[in-house]
Formats: C-alpha cells, structure tokens, sequence
C-alpha cells in the first residue's frame, strides 16, 4: 500500500493501525536486545545462519487476486491491528504478534476464501494468534479470553481453524521473525555495545509499521531487522551509501544489499505517509464507516 491511494476504508482502518502505534511508548516497544542471544559472540554468525534457515521462504508472495481487493485489503489491515491490540493486552512478546501474521498471510495465500472477508479474516486471526502464543508464550489465554471485541467464536470453530493453518502450512510453525535479528544489527551498525532506547523502540515501531503493508512477507525477516535498523539511523541512504553501511560490518552472507535496499526504500515512504495521512476525520463520516473499520466477530457458523 505504500505506493496505493488510500481508500476511504482503508484509511479509516489505516487510523485505527496508526493508533495503535502512537498509543505504543518507548517503554512499550522496548526489547531488551541483550537477551536475545547470550552465547558466545565469537558463535554469533552461526546463530544467525541458523535463524535464516528458519525464515520463510524465499520468493513468497501474497496471493495477488487479494492484494487488488480493496476490501480484503481493508480486512487484512482491521486483523493486523486487532492482533497488535491483543499483543499488548495480553503483554505477548513482538515475536508472537508477527508469527501470528506469518501464519494469516501465508494462510491466506495459499487458500480460497469466502468474500464475507470480516467474518472469515476475524476468525483466521485468532485461530493465528492462538498458535503463535501457544508456540512463543509460558502463559496461554483460553481462547474465549483472546477474544474481548465484540460477538466471540465458539472455541471448537477456531480449533478446526487452528487445524487448516496447521495442515495448511505443513505443521512448519517456527519461524524467524525480525525480532531475533535486532541484536544484531542494531549492535553493528550503531557501533554501541549498549544502544539508546529509543533507538531500540523506534525500530521496533519500523518493523510494526511494516506489519501493515500487504507485501510485507515478500521481504525475509532478517532484511526487514536490518532495513528497520538502518532507516533508524539514517533514513536518508543512497544505494551507494547503504552499500558502505552493509560492508562495514562485515554483514552475513545470507543477505543481498538489492533487497535491503528496497526495503529500506519501503521504510522510508511509510515515514513519509505517516507524516501526510490525515489523523482526524469528520465524526459523522466515521459513525457511517465505523463497521467498517474495526474489527467484529461476527455470529459465527462453520469455519
């Protein structure tokens, strides 16, 4: 989307995701980086080896009949939030809330779904984070207390949904997610053994902005991690002077400086969109669309 015209409904979802970041402090977006990796350093190239071998693969794509869907876009981006409300309600790790859209995305483009997209995109996303949690998390909510927004699905519907994404996707549930980068490349490229906060929160409010965009998954975690990290720094890099940033730190080999770049570009026009995409809209037309852009469950039937 950030090279799309925003329409109506996609915008007043857009707000609402908008939100959910502002609402976000530093404290909240936070991540101790220094817990992310605690063996030896001298190791560490072999640890990442081994977190991009756990990436998704390479070459996804979503399916593109709903990339030009308006609604399903409008869909997407109410359940991307939705999951980004619950993280924080439950106090989830990141990691969860982004394998849970690992899960929505890659679901979804491997599978036809009904066009009643709020009905059918509501219940996929908690049969999503239910997995993610279960995979990530030492405390597990019922599935009733995952669903505190409006009309709940009955527990034995998401559990055959559970089921499809896990069939689905081959019972594949761990991933590497941007999260597991961070240390990283926040570390190299800032040259700081103990990074500042805010410089920790603000990639982290990069890799969620990115949560957003319908193409996300076509982007592997670890060059979103280093993209988000770089755009942080200095949102202002040539290809020629990314290219210097990347060989200065001697960057794994798993990773192509093309790609970062263009994530790095993508990065960049979302900053640009946040700063023009209008925050207030006319009350009346907000009742109107209010349907529209939040996220129901509506009463549910078969899955």
């Amino acid at each position: 989307m950030a090279d799309e015209s925003l329409s109506p409904g996609d915008l007043f979802c857009y707000e609402d995701f908008l939100g959910e970041l502002a609402v976000a402090d530093e404290d909240d977006t936070y991540i101790d980086i220094t817990r992310t990796y605690v063996g030896d350093p001298d190791t560490e190239d072999e640890y990442l080896t081994l977190l991009a071998n756990r990436e998704p693969h390479q070459g996804f794509n979503a399916n593109e009949t709903l990339v030009l869907d308006a609604s399903f876009r409008t869909a997407r981006l109410e359940a991307i939030t939705w999951i980004l409300r619950t993280r924080k309600n439950f106090g989830f790790h990141f990691h969860t809330a982004y394998l849970s859209m690992i899960y929505f995305d890659r679901f979804l483009s491997s599978r036809s779904i009904d066009r009643n997209y709020t009905r059918v995109v509501s219940l996929i996303s908690v049969g999503c984070i239910s997995l993610a949690a279960k995979m990530e998390e030492v405390r597990v909510p019922s599935l009733p207390q995952l669903q505190t927004e409006g009309v709940t699905f009955e527990s034995t519907n998401v559990e055959r949904v559970e089921l499809g994404i896990l069939s689905t996707l081959q019972w594949r549930m761990n991933y590497a997610t941007p999260f597991a980068f961070l240390r990283y490349f926040i570390i190299k490229f800032s040259r700081q053994d103990s990074p500042p906060r805010e410089t920790v929160s603000r990639t982290v409010q990069s890799i969620l902005a990115l949560m957003r965009e319908i193409h996300s998954m076509s982007h592997r975690p670890s060059v979103i991690a280093a993209a988000a990290t770089l755009v942080v720094l200095n949102n202002s890099l040539t290809r020629t002077t990314l290219e210097t940033q990347m060989n200065s730190i001697a960057y794994p080999g798993f990773l192509n400086i093309e790609e970062v770049f263009r994530c790095y570009n993508l990065l960049q026009q979302l900053d640009v969109e946040n700063l023009h995409t209008p925050r207030n809209v006319n009350s009346a037309s907000r009742s109107n669309d209010i349907k529209r852009r939040r996220l129901q469950f509506d009463n549910d039937g078969p899955a």
